[in-house]
Formats: C-alpha cells, sequence, structure tokens
C-alpha cells in the first residue's frame, strides 16, 4: 500500500471505529479491536510492506464470510432516521473497499 493509502485507510478506520463502538459495541468486539490493531499498525515504525500484510490479514477478521462488518448498521425505529444515521456509514464502507479490493 501507499503511503497515501495508509493515510487515508487510517481516517478511515477512526471513523468507522466510532461507529462500531457507538452503535455496536455490544456485539462487535473483535472487530473493535482490529480496527484498533489495524490503526496502531499505521502508526507504527513498519514497512509499508509489513504494513501491507498486516492490514490485509486484519481485514478478514472485519468481514469474515458470515457476519462482520457486511451485517452491520445503525438501527433506527425511524426508516428516515435509520437511512441518514447509516450514510455516512455507507460511505466509509464503500471508501474502504475502494482501496483494499486493490490489494485483495
Amino acid at each position: 500500500m501507499t503511503e497515501k493509502d495508509l493515510y487515508v485507510l487510517r481516517e478511515i478506520f477512526v471513523q468507522l471505529g466510532k461507529f462500531v463502538q457507538e452503535y455496536g459495541k455490544k456485539y462487535y468486539n473483535i472487530q473493535i479491536k482490529a480496527i484498533s490493531d489495524i490503526i496502531k499498525c499505521i502508526d507504527s515504525m513498519a514497512s509499508e510492506k509489513e504494513k501491507t500484510e498486516y492490514i490485509l490479514d486484519k481485514y478478514k477478521i472485519l468481514y469474515p464470510s458470515k457476519g462482520g462488518l457486511n451485517d452491520f448498521y445503525i438501527h433506527d425505529d425511524d426508516f428516515h432516521t435509520r437511512l441518514k444515521l447509516n450514510e455516512p456509514l455507507d460511505a466509509l464502507k464503500d471508501k474502504l473497499w475502494m482501496i483494499m479490493k486493490q490489494y485483495i
């Protein structure tokens, strides 16, 4: 991953982590830990190659074949409120995928 990709990924993971902690803390502890570990790795003195390998490995934890962040959304009984709450979350997931798909 390029330095630019790592910078953008860090910002995405920070924001994504905030959403998951606020709205999914009860059910997504494994993903919260993986996000935290990814941020620590990006901030570390490891090489870009080491960071890339680590992020790709941890990404599998975020999106296992069943469950994980694929199933994560913010629930609200009001449909319009739910849509509004999930817009930024969906945008983050899309940005994350746009970067990650280049390396998977």
